[in-house]
């Protein structure tokens, strides 16, 4: 490539243009792609939208996050007639926004590189080589293809316009210092917040600007340099010290959490110092094979003395401290760390979240790649090129890796045989073929895949519970009595799940709509209490609200209310929620206890949640809940 050609700023745009359209191109074939994993229990409630009113329900109702995650929930009920012809739709919404966002780095980077002294024509190129195989990148492709992880995308885009418009303030640092600063404040205080409002990683945005700040931008001569510091210590550090304070104190982990992980929180940090290097090699090497959400289980890092972990840990350390220490002589290389370390820094630290997700790199991706490309484009005319040259085959190598990966994806069937043969210990791609052998070839042949995995992994064994339910629905008649027997043996030493509980319910369901001579209403109440004596579930509110509002349920089919009213007032104890409520005051309806009812609701509101969107719906609930109770009343009169 000439010199002229690259001082033409048409090229690098015609570059990244492309690299969009191939983008389009590459994931095309995902739109034939289902719903997978968490999609279902965080979206289903899209079935019940259908006005304003009902859409304002699902948006306030969000417990993903401690904030609900709005916004994010916003446009999936914008989505919410599409909800029935399954995920093609939301998955081309979430590659639209993919894009999107690539266009906003592009703009990030073109101001960043004119901050690192580039001419305008480098500056472009570098726009366009990073957002270009940024947004080629395989290792990402999960963040858009699964379709609940456009609340990290989402989060993403108010991120990169808080970071675009951060960047366009402080170019005026020097001649306009205060409306600069001002500007400066207001575009992390609102990316930060409406980052948020999808995702709670979007407190990172002010984390990620202090990288900045740490390694190439310089500091404003204009200004103070104990001025300076103070706005620094303000919008950037505090932070910062926030997210290290929380993410201190929630150390050592609860008795029960610890046992329900299988980790604590130093073994996490341990764990995740192996699992950040897998992502690097994924993402240098992204093979379409070795990606997605059907992964076996890092296997957990006991102690430091582990070789593979020490060596792990002490090569982060090093290029830490090496990032930190000699950040002005290498302010590229020390952003490659730095960036990719905070954007790790919540989910990849001691919040007990599950060890993988590749979707987590969505932002970090970003600092190694700038590094890299601004890296090349620094270097004299010979090696510029050559390097350029390269990083094409490299966007080139990703287009064609990405594409394999959503071609893969778009063939749900066919993917759920391929996960589970390439990793056969991933209970995860193991039910998604037994639900797709259900639905394909016969229920028979679902439960068998169920129960040879059961076999071979004892500790998954909760998933004999939907085996079982399998056989009432297809073969009520038989004689189960020994799988009941089994699951009532095995059941207080299974590992861990909420799914348990949704397979108990189903069960529930299976022995009310079929006549399964084996499995009755009493004796999923039998087998819940035998779960529920698993120290993995006895400790865990969440799964014990659940728990207790089976029994409810169960005991109000059966005709004794009182026990259903007990079990629901236990279940409230654990958790409320607004379902628990709706369940209590139509029990007390139903017994004809009005003036309860009011009771409970009077007390309900007391209790309403701290977040004031949740407590806006949980007070709207308990309105409906109220003009419900005076309509009964005054019919039974």
């Amino acid at each position: 490539m000439s010199d002229g050609l690259l001082d033409n700023p048409k090229v690098p745009l015609a570059v990244f243009v492309l690299a969009l359209l191939l983008a389009w191109v590459c994931y095309q074939p995902a739109l034939t792609g289902n719903f997978q994993l968490d999609d279902r229990s965080n979206l289903e409630d899209l079935q019940q939208v259908s006005d304003l009113d009902s859409g304002l329900s699902f948006v306030l109702a969000g417990d993903a996050g401690p904030l609900g995650r709005p916004i994010a929930l916003l446009t999936f009920a914008a989505q919410a007639d599409s909800w029935s012809q399954g995920a093609g739709d939301f998955i081309r919404v979430n590659i639209v926004i993919h894009l999107f966002n690539a266009i906003l780095l592009a703009f990030c980077v073109f101001r960043l590189s004119l901050f690192l002294a580039f001419e305008r024509s480098r500056a472009y190129w570098n726009a366009a080589l990073v957002a270009g195989l940024w947004v080629l990148l395989p290792l990402l492709a999960s963040a858009s293809l699964l379709v609940v992880q456009r609340m990290t995308t989402l989060s993403a885009t108010f991120a990169l316009l808080g970071l675009g418009a951060y960047l366009l303030a402080r170019e005026r640092l020097d001649s306009r210092p205060m409306q600069a600063l001002t500007w400066m404040s207001v575009s992390l205080v609102a990316g930060t917040l409406l980052s948020m409002l999808c995702k709670e990683s979007g407190l990172l945005l002010p984390v990620y600007v202090l990288t900045l700040e740490l390694t190439v931008l310089a500091r404003p001569v204009k200004l103070s340099k104990q001025f300076w510091r103070g706005w620094q210590l303000a919008f950037l550090g505090l932070p910062l010290a926030v997210i290290v304070v929380y993410l201190v104190t929630i150390l050592p982990y609860s008795e029960s959490l610890l046992l329900r992980r299988g980790f604590s929180g130093s073994e996490r940090l341990l764990t995740e110092a192996l699992v950040l290097w897998s992502y690097v090699f994924k993402g240098v090497l992204g093979l379409p094979g070795n990606l997605g959400i059907f992964q076996d289980a890092p296997v957990v890092a006991r102690s430091l003395l582990e070789p593979r972990a020490l060596i792990a840990v002490l090569a982060w350390l090093l290029l830490l401290v090496g990032a930190v220490v000699w950040r002005r002589r290498w302010p590229l290389a020390a952003l490659a760390v730095l960036w990719f370390l905070a954007g790790h820094l919540i989910e990849s630290t001691t919040v007990a979240l599950e060890l993988y997700f590749e979707h987590r790199n969505y932002l970090p991706a970003i600092g190694p790649l700038l590094a890299l490309c601004s890296f090349v484009l620094a270097q004299k005319p010979a090696a510029r090129r050559a390097g350029m040259a390269a990083l094409g085959l490299l966007l080139l190598v990703n287009a064609s890796f990405l594409y394999t990966f959503a071609s893969l994806w778009g063939e749900p069937s066919m993917a759920a045989r391929y996960w589970a043969l390439r990793y056969p210990d991933s209970v995860r791609a193991v039910t998604t073929l037994a639900s797709y052998q259900m639905a394909e070839e016969s229920a028979l042949r679902g439960a068998q895949t169920l129960s040879d995995y059961v076999d071979g992994h004892p500790q998954h064994a909760y998933l004999r519970i939907q085996q079982l339910n399998i056989l009432c629905r297809i073969a009520g008649s038989a004689d189960h009595d020994a799988l009941v027997q089994e699951l009532h043996r095995s059941l207080p030493d299974a590992g861990f799940t909420y799914t348990a509980g949704t397979m108990l319910s189903e069960l529930f369901d299976a022995s009310v709509a079929t006549d399964c001579r084996s499995v009755s209403p009493e004796t999923v109440k039998w087998l819940a209490t035998s779960l529920r004596s698993n120290a993995l579930y006895k400790g865990d509110a969440q799964y014990n609200q659940f728990h207790y509002k089976l029994l409810a349920g169960i005991d109000r089919y059966l005709g004794d209310s009182d026990a259903a009213l007990a079990h629901l007032r236990t279940a409230i104890d654990y958790q409320p929620s607004s379902e628990l409520n709706f369940m209590m005051v139509t029990g007390l309806v139903d017994l004809g206890q009005f003036a309860a009812a009011r009771e409970f609701m009077d007390d309900a509101r007391a209790a309403a949640p701290r977040n004031p969107l949740r407590a806006a719906r949980w007070n709207r609930n308990l309105d409906e809940l109220s003009g419900y109770v005076d309509e009964v009343e005054k019919y039974a009169q």
